[in-house]
């Protein structure tokens, strides 16, 4: 079907063609006096430390990374089963991941509740620590380096949901 300038009068089209350029007037007329009152210039978002993200300026999170990176150079020293070293990888990620989620929620209360969830996996962790030296197998200063991680990120874990659940 091809187009026709008979289709539709100057009448037909009219009303719709007011309507549009009145819409596009009151945008255009919004965009010239919000200008000068609503924008932002280009900034680079970086945290007080140089970080793009907040959580990574938080203490507890980089221990949670030396305690991810502990484990990686240490399973190979647990002799446990892969079902095990499993577990440890994803119970250690969960403390890190819970961490840097909790740090972006808005409220108190959201934050608390996913400190704790990462607090509920650093216990985890330090039993399947305790699983996968059981047999006494690996070098017991380095798996008590891991061991004073999960303290330190339990403690202040503690107090960070203390703190956010104050809020």
């Amino acid at each position: 079907m091809c187009w026709s300038p008979d289709l539709l009068t100057a009448e037909d089209v009219y009303p719709g063609k007011s309507l549009l350029s009145e819409g596009v007037s009151i945008l255009v007329t919004m965009r010239k006096t919000a200008a000068n009152r609503v924008r932002e210039d280009h900034a680079v978002y970086r945290t007080e430390k140089g970080r793009l993200f907040d959580h990574a300026d938080l203490d507890v999170y980089q221990v949670a990374l030396q305690l991810v990176a502990w484990l990686e150079s240490m399973l190979i020293n647990f002799s446990c089963s892969t079902d095990l070293r499993t577990k440890l990888d994803k119970s250690t990620t969960s403390i890190v991941l819970n961490i840097a989620e909790g740090n972006g929620r808005f409220t108190g209360t959201d934050q608390a509740k996913f400190y704790e969830t990462a607090y509920k996996a650093t216990i985890q962790s330090a039993s399947l620590v305790d699983i996968a030296t059981a047999n006494g197998a690996a070098d017991t200063l380095r798996v008590e380096q891991g061991r004073e991680r999960l303290r330190r990120i339990a403690a202040m874990l503690t107090a960070l949901s203390k703190v956010a659940g104050n809020d």
